[in-house]
């Protein structure tokens, strides 16, 4: 088993299992998610992946979100752990393990989906993601792995998710994936109408599964130094005869 630093303040892992620790309406937690070993071949991986600035253009992303990094996405099948994908690196035993178990996602994630995919990202300080909604005509919810080895909670980093108001969704319509580019105050106030929420911290071996609210993830503070939020995120997607159906209705 490689060795990486940090390690050592998780040596009572040995004895945790996977726990639903939190249940909501809009998202699920599950702690001590991966076995130790599978836990640090995934945060051994994080030191050797390509890596690349996500892009500003396109996306969530705003310019003042900073500069955080992605690595190449993978797609899976989602008929169970077995099929989960062949790309010999610790991705395929991260999208096993979220298939391996339907009751953490059973209830929460709509059940239009035959695919699974998985992206590796990297926050370092200074770096965050604006509030937006997941395309529901593309995916039937998502999720979140936590694979660094430390965090601390004055570092930031925190997944926000907001509360919504039915009555307004159904007079205005449903809030817009995201707010435009520089002119984000309409965005803004749909988000006030109900102005609160619930955020989930970046606790190291945590799965986070979201049903489809909106959400962000708050900057990380330059007081986490050279530490990083590194995340495995993913989507469970629908069919592509549905996207394309909802697309042209």
């Amino acid at each position: 088993m490689t060795y990486l630093p940090g390690r050592e303040k998780h040596a009572w892992l040995r004895t945790r299992v996977m726990t639903i620790t939190h249940e909501h309406p809009h998202f699920r937690i599950v702690d001590d998610f991966l076995d130790e070993d599978t836990w640090t071949a995934v945060w051994s991986d994080f030191q050797f992946t390509e890596l690349h600035p996500v892009t500003r253009s396109t996306g969530a992303w705003k310019l003042d979100d900073g500069v955080p990094l992605g690595g190449q996405e993978v797609v899976a099948s989602g008929a169970g752990a077995d099929s989960a994908g062949s790309t010999n690196t610790p991705l395929d035993r991260v999208i096993a393990a979220v298939l391996a178990d339907p009751s953490h996602y059973r209830g929460l994630i709509g059940e239009d989906w035959d695919r699974i995919s998985a992206r590796p990202y990297v926050y370092p300080r200074e770096t965050g993601l604006s509030w937006h909604v997941d395309d529901h005509a593309l995916y039937a919810g998502a999720f979140v792995y936590y694979a660094h080895p430390h965090w601390n909670a004055h570092w930031g980093g925190e997944l926000l998710i907001a509360e919504n108001d039915p009555e307004t969704d159904a007079e205005e319509g449903a809030l817009p994936i995201m707010g435009y580019r520089f002119e984000t105050e309409s965005y803004s106030e749909r988000l006030l109408d109900v102005g609160c929420g619930s955020f989930v911290m970046p606790r190291p071996n945590r799965l986070v599964l979201l049903a489809g609210a909106p959400h962000m993830v708050a900057r990380i503070v330059p007081a986490a130094g050279a530490a990083v939020r590194a995340s495995i995120s993913g989507f469970f997607l629908r069919p592509e005869h549905e996207q394309v159906a909802d697309r042209d209705a």
